[in-house]
């Protein structure tokens, strides 16, 4: 049974859909990288179609571009697929279709070398994801998951900073923020999401961090572009700019001056990652 669209439907408002772009970030090489080695080991080039299942506006959609001949994002927001369409850095082989992902209907039987979710697939119905993955998956196809578990700036070599940052991000989002939580975002909230891919040959990688160069301007940004921050901001029109004030307790641990533009961090990125291979009978 397909969920109901208020709790999929999330990234509607092309305003939403924009603050998306600018503050999500883009999923780094070295997952793209463990993912294509892991295609690689069993399924020889050429890599003709990949599809990026719950895209958004191409976080992960373009990193994939240099690795396939073509790559398709598909999301059920009609605002974010535009957004996708309007990057400018959008690669001439890179598309965007309105799409779920439990209703694949626009690819055929055995035409896709890779199928991707990242930081989407606790949207799905799951088994009826896997059903269509499955379908439409070339023999010695795979499916790759992968999704971080909350973002959070950190100073290097610092760890008692980190841990009042860590602190601070926890607050609000498991605090402040719990009432407008959706009980998809919370399953991935300590790894408690144990769900593996549906074939024989599979992994499941908890052990993963990332740290990226970013800003703090754009971090409250992807903070803003948190469904239960949407949530609360539908509904107490008006209320404590929380973001803001969250901008401003980690610029004061961080001992950081001057405009959130100009304030350049590190970002780090806890990932789960999940790889498995469609059998080639």
């Amino acid at each position: 049974m397909a969920l109901p669209a208020e709790t999929t439907h999330q990234f509607e408002g092309k305003n939403h859909a924009d603050l998306y772009l600018e503050g999500r970030p883009e999923w780094p090489q070295e997952i793209i990288q463990r993912v294509m080695q892991y295609l690689l080991l069993k399924k020889l080039p050429p890599q003709t179609l990949a599809l990026d299942v719950g895209c958004g506006s191409g976080q992960n959609t373009i990193p994939l571009a240099p690795h396939f001949e073509r790559v398709v994002g598909v999301d059920v927001s009609k605002a974010q697929t535009e957004a996708g369409r309007r990057r400018t850095d959008k690669p001439t082989n890179v598309e965007f279709q309105v799409g779920s992902a439990e209703d694949l209907l626009f690819a055929d039987d055995n035409s896709v070398d890779l199928v991707t979710c990242a930081t989407s697939f606790h949207w799905f119905d799951k088994e009826a994801f896997f059903k269509q993955a499955d379908r439409v998956l070339k023999p010695s196809g795979c499916i790759a998951i992968y999704w971080y578990n909350k973002i959070h700036p950190c100073v290097e070599g610092d760890v008692g900073k980190n841990e009042k940052i860590r602190q601070t991000v926890i607050e609000m989002d498991s605090v402040t923020l719990r009432p407008y939580t959706t009980d998809c975002v919370k399953s991935l909230e300590g790894k408690t999401d144990e769900t593996r891919i549906p074939y024989e040959d599979n992994i499941r990688d908890d052990t993963i961090e990332l740290l990226v160069d970013s800003t703090m301007a754009l971090y409250v940004k992807y903070v803003r572009s948190w469904s239960e921050y949407q949530h609360y901001t539908r509904q107490i029109p008006g209320g404590q700019d929380l973001a803001k004030d969250l901008q401003d307790k980690l610029m004061d641990i961080m001992g950081l001056d001057g405009s959130p533009e100009g304030a350049n961090i590190k970002l780090k990125l806890p990932v789960t990652l999940l790889l498995g291979r469609k059998p080639n009978p």
